[in-house]
């Protein structure tokens, strides 16, 4: 009989930072949201963009606590990916796939009827929907695998939309324009879509470091009060939608210009 010391068993476990810990309790906070999904309700998917920013928050702490507190080992950035491809690749996908993808309007694609025979069929909703989803997911993943393989983490800047700032777009605009608010649009996926794109670019974004740490924390906060306020039906969320969106677009678009002019070097 071969005996093997139980502590082999924990080594795993013993080698777990507080870093890791933030990145696995991201991970399982991204789970739990793609488990809201797909219940499918207006409350569930609501409660599933309240998840999704809380994860981005925790995940922004395991950088910190790297640099704090040390880590064993060296796949940690590894992990981390693996954690962002759950929480803003793979979530984000199916959250869009289930908002906009109507079963009623028949299949995206279909050769054969119910008879098994050759029937061409086709829904341009759905395959805007379901193109936007795996945009998503693909450019998603890519980018984490570059973003892995490179050294973007020692950079100054993100070099393209990093993707919880994808998953963070995707729940601004559609806690207010999807189905859970009777909105019916092919332009939602079709920008959606497009902008998923950015996140393969140059474009320099800011990191959720030293002078932008606190406004980009602040910026998240404030769209999980709007979302909180939207779960609970106090219709005064609508009106927390515009700063929301607004705080938003600092991010995305005027904070990038800034950064291309050089405004915010030392």
């Amino acid at each position: 009989m071969i005996n093997i010391p139980f502590k082999n068993f924990l080594r795993a476990l013993s080698l777990l930072s507080y870093a890791d810990i933030a990145t696995l309790v991201s991970a399982l906070l991204g789970f739990l949201a793609i488990t809201y999904i797909i219940d499918g309700s207006d409350s569930s998917y609501l409660v599933a963009m309240l998840l999704l920013p809380v994860s981005a928050i925790i995940d922004g702490m395991d950088g910190a606590l790297a640099r704090k507190f040390g880590t064993k080992h060296e796949y940690g950035k590894y992990l981390d990916s693996i954690s962002d491809s759950i929480c803003f690749g793979l979530a984000p996908s199916i959250l869009v796939y289930s908002l906009y993808y109507d079963l009623n309007k028949g299949p995206a694609l279909d050769f054969l009827n119910n008879d098994f025979e050759f029937q061409f069929r086709y829904n341009i909703d759905n395959i805007i929907a379901i193109s936007a989803s795996f945009m998503i997911l693909i450019l998603s993943v890519f980018r984490l695998a570059k973003f892995t393989r490179g050294n973007q983490g020692s950079n100054t800047y993100f070099s393209g939309l990093p993707s919880p700032g994808l998953a963070m777009f995707i729940i601004v605009i559609s806690v207010k324009f999807s189905p859970i608010n009777d909105y019916d649009s092919v332009v939602i996926p079709i920008l959606i879509g497009f902008v998923s794109l950015l996140t393969v670019t140059n474009i320099s974004y800011a990191k959720a470091r030293a002078q932008f740490k606190f406004p980009i924390l602040f910026g998240i906060i404030f769209l999980l009060a709007t979302i909180f306020l939207a779960y609970i039906g106090n219709s005064f969320w609508e009106t927390l939608w515009f700063g929301a969106f607004a705080l938003y677009m600092v991010y995305f678009a005027i904070l990038p210009a800034l950064i291309s002019i050089d405004y915010f070097k030392d």
